[in-house]
């Protein structure tokens, strides 16, 4: 394991883009969880504070649940939110925290990847819903809606700019190829961007899965950049492969250091054994991203050119090859395997520290405050998350207030 990367302590989203009009959007006010959040203001608000109430919070995905549905961890209770689009199907698959309008308060972005879309079965479609209700949701589709290209699957916002996975896409004739779309400022197009696109190495291949995981960030320099995970891309030799091709899947990821620039940049870098590099990623505050792969347990931090340093937990890796990632605000990064979970921090020599299994398991994973939040996979049915303090080594349950919700927790951010 390396000594610059060591494991830490701790034991533990209508006005629509793209273009489709939402129809039958409620008159609902979707972004209010409570009435002592509506007092509040976004002046003493933190990136991850959607009701102002000066406290972080955290977005609780539920795809699970008839068409899906999104929470909020908001002081200690899950409160849940209105998407105002009865057409929208597994709300929750994917959420993202982060400041998108100018107020001060974050926002929060909502996957809803098996929307139909003109017509079109699983195009997919991503919401955003305003901190403390600030602008009326936007509804964001792809330009040209394709079926089962599962727009929304993954989500990541930074500063204004969302990144869109749509990993089933078909691109060029390649079936589930995968595209990211970059979306920007209300009313300016989406950039489409696939493995075939000029500047990004190899290409559009059958069952890639290009966008299974997107993460965007400021790089030091202020160039916007993205990475993104394709871990069901296989080493399979060169030139373009078909789908009769067989194989373990090693993953890869694609670095692109500035996806405003007018023409792509990008660097790539190939998993193998058997590894499903890509499976999670994640941006960390300063400028670097971290990656997991999923089946073997490791974890990488790269900046916009190279790793930079990579650490293994022989313990870590399931054969189902599950791992999330959630990075905190000091640059501490959580890596949850769905059995046990670590936190990665840049100081040397510290003593590595694996999560025990916690109720309901240890996946996915995010930072709230000084604590850690993880779903609850292993419950059956799943109907709330898991709240760790690493001070005392305790843990609690938060359920939905009606206790039966399934899925609570299947996707954090």
């Amino acid at each position: 394991m390396s000594r610059r990367l060591l494991l830490g302590i701790t034991a533990l989203l209508l006005v629509t883009t793209g273009c489709e009009q939402g129809a039958g959007a409620a008159p609902a006010s979707p972004a209010r969880p409570s009435g002592a959040a509506q007092a509040n203001d976004c002046s003493k608000a933190s990136a991850r504070d959607f009701d102002g109430d000066g406290r972080d919070d955290v977005a609780v995905g539920t795809r699970m649940s008839m068409g899906g549905q999104v929470s909020l961890l908001s002081a200690d209770k899950l409160v849940q939110l209105t998407v105002p689009d009865p057409a929208a199907e597994a709300v929750g698959a994917s959420v993202a925290l982060a400041r998108i309008n100018a107020d001060g308060c974050a926002d929060l972005v909502v996957g809803a990847p098996y929307t139909k879309v003109d017509g079109k079965g699983s195009a997919g479609a991503v919401y955003v819903l305003y901190g403390r209700d600030a602008a009326p949701p936007r509804k964001i589709v792809s330009p040209e809606p394709r079926a089962n290209a599962r727009f929304g699957a993954a989500v990541a916002a930074y500063d204004g700019m969302i990144a869109i996975g749509a990993p089933q896409e078909n691109d060029d004739g390649s079936e589930r190829a995968g595209a990211v779309y970059v979306a920007g400022a209300e009313g300016t197009p989406l950039r489409r961007i696939t493995q075939d696109t000029e500047g990004v190495p190899g290409n559009s291949e059958w069952n890639d899965g290009f966008g299974t995981s997107v993460a965007i960030g400021a790089l030091p320099d202020g160039r916007m950049g993205l990475l993104v995970g394709s871990p069901h891309e296989r080493q399979d030799g060169g030139g373009m492969q078909t789908r009769n091709r067989i194989g373990p899947y090693d993953g890869a990821l694609t670095m692109i250091p500035d996806v405003r620039a007018a023409g792509i940049e990008a660097v790539k870098y190939e998993g193998g054994d058997e590894c499903a590099l890509g499976d999670a990623v994640v941006y960390v505050p300063g400028g670097r991203w971290a990656a997991t792969e999923g089946r073997c347990g490791t974890v990488h931090v790269l900046d916009e050119n190279r790793y930079v340093d990579t650490s293994t937990c022989g313990a870590c890796g399931t054969s189902a090859g599950r791992s999330a990632l959630a990075a905190a605000p000091d640059g501490r990064v959580a890596v949850a395997w769905g059995d046990s979970a670590q936190v990665l921090t840049m100081r040397e020599y510290e003593t590595a520290s694996i999560v025990p299994t916690l109720p309901g398991g240890n996946l996915p994973v995010a930072f709230y405050g000084t604590r850690l939040v993880f779903g609850m996979p292993g419950e059956t049915p799943p109907q709330g998350v898991t709240v760790f303090d690493p001070a005392t080594g305790r843990h609690k349950r938060v359920i939905t207030s009606n206790g039966e919700v399934e899925g609570v927790g299947e996707a954090l951010g």
